[in-house]
């Protein structure tokens, strides 16, 4: 079940100028939190913005022995900017755990699976390899960016899954192979690896690329969604996507982790 509650700021980490982690206590949101579930914080006094907004839960850890939830955080308008100037020991409204999870309670040791992360859709994947590492599901990773600036917290990645298994791409070719992050994945089935199911999180264009070429293999998927929210229960239907079937599903209560197979891409 959600919880409501206020919790306050431990830490903020920037990264850059556009993106930063904000680490708040634990609460009763953390320990109910599984991977790919988001929360609803209030970055505001309520009248600007007046709306909650939705962020994946990035990971639950401690910070200097402090249980913490953490949230990776691009600034793209009012609410963000104003989440990331907030004090130290600043109290904020947080609803959740809030959606639909990744499917992970069927793995086993003996499987092997990939993550693919575009960008700030790395967010709900750092709590997710947390999860598979301490299962001791074997779990390959790859990211793309733009630059090398963007591909954020691979320190993090690379200390729960190993290095070997994290693979980059960027559009510059700062870091990694120069191209797209669905091209990283593409060669290493080409090659001949094959994956019980792929996690995936990031922009639109590459949840479309992706899904092609998991269909063409054959492959289970769960992509963790991602839309502007009202609500976080699926009553203002502001988040909805098409689907197959005909009907339109709730990223933030069907979703925000879905098999890309239930989705109309062309209609997205």
């Amino acid at each position: 079940m959600p919880v409501n509650e206020t919790l306050r700021i431990l830490r903020t980490v920037r990264y850059d100028a556009k993106h930063y982690s904000l680490f708040l206590q634990a609460g009763r949101v953390g320990p109910a939190t599984l991977p790919g579930q988001f929360a609803m914080l209030q970055a505001g006094d309520g009248l600007r913005p007046y709306l909650r907004r939705a962020f994946s839960v990035a990971d639950v850890a401690t910070l200097a022995g402090v249980p913490c939830i953490e949230f990776v955080v691009r600034v793209v308008g009012v609410g963000t900017e104003a989440l990331g100037r907030f004090a130290e020991g600043t109290p904020i409204p947080v609803l959740g755990p809030l959606g639909t999870p990744f499917p992970i309670d069927d793995l086993r040791v003996s499987d092997r699976v990939a993550l693919v992360a575009g960008g700030i859709g790395l967010a709900p994947l750092v709590l997710l390899a947390r999860r598979l590492a301490e299962r001791g599901v074997p779990a390959d990773l790859f990211y793309g960016g733009r630059n090398e600036s963007e591909v954020l917290k691979r320190p993090d990645f690379e200390r729960l899954l190993g290095a070997p298994r994290c693979r980059y791409a960027t559009d510059d070719g700062s870091l990694g192979r120069r191209g797209l992050v669905t091209d990283l994945l593409q060669a290493a089935l080409d090659a001949g690896t094959t994956y019980r199911r792929v996690f995936a999180c990031g922009p639109q264009a590459m949840f479309r690329t992706l899904a092609a070429l998991l269909a063409r293999t054959g492959t289970d998927a769960s992509f963790a969604l991602e839309s502007e929210m009202a609500c976080g229960f699926g009553v203002c239907l502001g988040c909805v996507v098409p689907g197959r079937d005909g009907r339109f599903l709730t990223v933030c209560k069907e979703g925000p982790c879905l098999p890309p197979s239930a989705i109309d891409w062309g209609a997205v």
